[in-house]
Order: structure tokens, then C-alpha cells, then sequence
């Protein structure tokens, strides 16, 4: 089965002068978690990846404004990323080796396609149940991090 079959086609996309409080409503808006970060509204072009998780720890756990934090300050960029073309099984194995559940689908131009995420895995693949069972284990594996400090800004009362 190829990722074509199975993907979210033409999913909603930001740019690098998005606001993160613009994103934040796109990703609540569609109830997503990703949204592809594109070249600008007329050039598809993939540069990168913004979650949900990037902007709470980059931009409300850094105390930035998210009305003023553009997104390519705490985007993902170079994104691991699969074809349509790709079969399935290839694309659960790129989700598997970077412990991400979802993955920008990309042309030969490098332009965003479609999103393939583990629950279109999971509900519309063929794959053995076992199969994805152990790469949700392999997704989930703590990855180990190097702790940095936080950095608290004490408010007066």
C-alpha cells in the first residue's frame, strides 16, 4: 500500500512569518498537532515542521509573546519526510527510527503533499497488527535528553 493511499491530502500550512498565536488557532481550528511550515502562501515549498509540542515549549515555556514569535524561531526544520509514492511499511519505519508520529508527504520539488500520520497507519493500512504494535512501543521509547536549564522570571505579587 502506498502513502498516497492513506495520507491527509492538502493539509493546512503555515509560513516562517507566522505568528505562533496564529498557529496555535490553525492547529485548534483543525484539531492537528503539525502543521508544515511552507515557503510562503504561493510557493509550497517544505522548510519545516511546527507541533503543538514546539510551541508550548519554545515559545509559553520560554516566556515569549506568541503574537510576536514568528514561527521559524521554534519550528522544525528539515523534517524527516516521505513520497507518496513510498510504501507504507517505509514510512512506519521513518516514523519508527525518529520517534515521530507523523511526516510531512513531499514531491520530487520537495513540496508538501500530504501528511502521514500513525493513526492513518493504524486505521487505514494493511499492516499486521503486531507490526504496529511494536513501532508504537519503538515511537514511545523515552529518548534520552540533555537537560538544559529553565530559565523562571520572578513576577512581583
Amino acid at each position: 500500500m502506498r502513502v498516497s493511499e492513506i495520507m491527509t491530502k492538502h493539509p493546512v500550512c503555515c509560513w516562517p512569518s507566522t505568528s505562533a498565536l496564529a498557529a496555535a488557532l490553525m492547529l485548534q481550528e483543525r484539531d492537528v498537532g503539525i502543521l508544515p511550515v511552507i515557503k510562503d502562501p504561493f510557493t509550497p515549498k517544505l522548510l519545516g515542521v511546527v507541533t503543538d509540542r514546539d510551541l508550548c515549549l519554545h515559545v509559553v515555556a520560554a516566556g515569549r509573546d506568541p503574537a510576536c514569535t514568528w514561527i521559524d524561531a521554534c519550528m522544525t526544520e528539515e523534517p524527516v519526510c516521505c513520497s507518496g509514492e513510498d510504501d507504507v511499511s517505509h514510512a512506519l519505519e521513518l516514523m519508527e527510527a525518529h520517534q515521530v508520529r507523523r511526516v510531512p508527504v513531499v514531491n520530487e520539488k520537495h513540496e508538501i503533499v500530504g501528511m502521514l500520520s500513525f493513526s492513518d497507519v493504524v486505521r487505514k493500512s494493511d499492516i499486521d497488527s503486531g507490526v504496529i504494535a511494536a513501532a508504537f512501543q519503538n515511537i514511545c521509547e523515552p529518548a534520552p535528553v540533555a537537560k538544559q536549564p529553565i530559565e523562571r522570571t520572578l513576577r512581583a505579587a
